[in-house]
């Protein structure tokens, strides 16, 4: 299984070397050559072993907060769900950084569908998750896409960007966003939908990728789960104040991609990537 995104990668030679030494450590069998490697990760890409998955920092930007977000998930309380929990210590090889955690079981569920009440389950387990014991390791509220300066970026960085026939409408999305009252915030994951929600037997088994997890909006949860799962689930997931906001979440996301792109100085043609994939998501989400 492989997946490619175009994301910059660390030496190929050092990272293998060093996945090798971290499963080998872990006193699992797999190694890096025949192992899947899922590069899906806008930060970090994954080896998976037999029994340990291997997370590697894209580039020593993204090392700090994978170790950041790594204490995080160790710090996790009981969950009625499985998380990714480190099996053994950090590892480094020639500035490359890797962190062997626990291989969970269970498979992404298929988009367009989902039972309702597994998936308000699995928000209220996260949302109701105590920030307490976590202060100093969530990150900052919408941390991908600029932090406290996120509605600068979207609005006069990543907009501009878009074809001229775009931009009034993303220009009023966003600013609808930053207009949102939110009556109570609290611990959200931060991308939860795809490959990082893992079921089995109908029932949520995993949560993967907790890297942007922080205490927000929780209807930025809802929008990933009911963008994944069907928008016409959105009203069984949250009141109607929260879908609303949601909608907007769902509505700027292609955009967060493109800031993400500026943001860590990427590449021309990675930013010009993310551009023509938002021009193409974005017409059937942005508000009439």
């Amino acid at each position: 299984m492989t997946t490619e995104t175009g994301y910059r990668e660390p030496d190929a030679a050092a990272v293998g070397r060093l996945v090798d030494e971290v499963l080998t450590a872990a006193g699992d069998p797999a190694r890096a050559a025949t192992a899947a490697w899922v590069r899906s990760g806008s930060s970090s890409l994954v080896v998976l072993g037999e029994r340990t998955a291997v997370r590697v920092a894209r580039d020593p930007h993204a090392a700090p907060e994978l170790l950041r977000a790594q204490r995080l998930v160790d710090a996790l309380p009981y969950l009625p769900f499985a998380v990714p929990r480190s099996v053994g210590e950090v590892a480094v090889l020639d500035g490359v950084t890797a962190v062997p955690v626990r291989r969970l079981g269970g498979t992404p569920h298929e988009p367009g569908s989902g039972d309702p009440v597994e998936l308000r389950r699995l928000l209220v387990a996260i949302h109701t998750i105590d920030p307490t014991p976590l202060e100093g390791l969530l990150a900052r509220p919408r941390a991908f896409y600029g932090g406290d300066r996120w509605y600068e970026v979207l609005a006069e960085d990543a907009v501009p960007l878009l074809p001229a026939t775009l931009r009034a409408a993303a220009r009023d999305a966003v600013d609808r966003l930053a207009a949102a009252e939110v009556p109570v915030s609290a611990v959200g994951h931060g991308d939860l939908a795809g490959a990082n929600v893992l079921w089995d037997g109908g029932r949520v088994v995993g949560v993967l990728d907790w890297d942007l997890a922080s205490v927000d909006d929780p209807a930025e949860d809802v929008a990933s789960l009911a963008g994944w799962h069907g928008w016409d689930l959105a009203p069984a997931l949250a009141d109607p104040a929260t879908v609303e906001r949601a909608a907007l979440f769902r509505a700027v996301a292609p955009l967060t991609v493109v800031a993400f792109a500026l943001l860590r100085g990427r590449p021309d043609e990675e930013v010009a990537r993310a551009v023509a994939r938002a021009a193409e998501r974005l017409p059937g989400r942005l508000p009439g």
